[in-house]
């Protein structure tokens, strides 16, 4: 169900249902987006190696298939760090860039992680607070 639903419903029980199957979506779309990060990080080790078999073989050049792959990549994590790439197909300069990539990725993954501020749940509805149990000695008190 979804949260407006919630608010229909009139038993405590039937409102904590929902709100948990809305946590359980939610979960379920962060472990997603982790995964994504995760498959781009194996995405760049693989590119990587590539990268470094060419500069064993001394290859002065990538092969285009795979400079493509590289500048495609680096332009989905960072199109800025795509742009100060240039046109050099050097395996060093590649290896450099893929490795930018890689930091980047992993400080998103960790500003992903980070706990956000949880929402303030009310224990009372307002109107239940007796008046006795507010602020004594407010400003519109005084006077």
């Amino acid at each position: 169900m979804l949260q407006s639903a919630a608010t229909r419903l009139s038993g405590p029980l039937a409102r904590t249902a929902v709100e948990l199957e809305n946590l359980r979506r939610l979960a379920a779309f962060r472990r997603e987006r982790e995964m994504r990060w995760h498959r781009r990080l194996r995405e760049s080790d693989l590119i990587l190696d590539l990268v470094e078999e060419c500069r064993v073989r001394g290859y002065p050049l990538l092969p285009g298939q795979l400079w493509a792959s590289v500048v495609r990549f680096v332009g989905e994590v960072d199109p800025a760090l795509r742009d100060d790439m240039g046109s050099s197909r050097r395996p060093d300069q590649a290896s450099e860039a893929i490795f930018a990539a890689q930091a980047e990725i992993c400080r998103r993954r960790v500003d992903e992680r980070r706990p956000g501020a949880a929402r303030i749940i009310p224990l009372f509805a307002a109107a239940a607070v007796p008046a006795a149990l507010s602020v004594a000695g407010s400003p519109a008190d005084a006077g």
